[in-house]
C-alpha cells in the first residue's frame, strides 16, 4: 500500500444475492433506497432458469438454442443489524407470486472496506 494507508474495516458486513425478473428491478431498487445499511448495491443481466424449467418452450428469446430466461442478479453489501429489513424489502418488490420470481442467497459474515 502507498504511504501510510491502511485497509479500515467499518464491521461485519453480509452479502444479499437475489435473482429476480428484469421487470421486478426498478421498484426493488427504490424501495432499497429507503433501507439502511447498504454500502452497495449491484445489478447484472443474467441468463438461467431454476423450478421455471418446465415453461422454457414457451419463452422466444432473442439467441436462438439458448434454453436459459433473462434474470437480474441484484447484489447487495448490507450491514449485520439491517439484514432481515434488506431481504424483506427484496423478497416483498421482488415477488409476482408467480413460479421463476427468483432465489435470495445471504453470505453472512464479510469483511469489507474502501479501495
Amino acid at each position: 500500500m502507498a504511504g501510510n494507508q491502511r485497509w479500515s474495516w467499518p464491521g461485519r458486513m453480509n452479502r444479499l444475492v437475489a435473482i429476480l425478473r428484469p421487470y421486478r428491478l426498478a421498484q426493488t431498487r427504490k424501495a432499497l433506497g429507503a433501507c439502511s445499511g447498504i454500502a452497495l448495491i449491484t445489478a447484472q443481466e443474467v441468463r438461467g432458469y431454476g423450478m421455471q424449467k418446465d415453461h422454457l418452450e414457451s419463452y422466444s428469446g432473442d439467441d436462438a438454442g439458448m434454453d436459459f430466461l433473462p434474470k437480474i442478479r441484484l447484489e447487495v453489501l448490507v450491514e449485520e443489524d439491517h439484514v432481515e429489513e434488506v431481504v424483506n424489502t427484496v423478497m416483498r418488490e421482488g415477488r409476482t407470486g408467480r413460479i421463476g420470481d427468483g432465489k435470495i442467497f445471504l453470505i453472512a459474515g464479510i469483511d469489507s472496506g474502501r479501495v
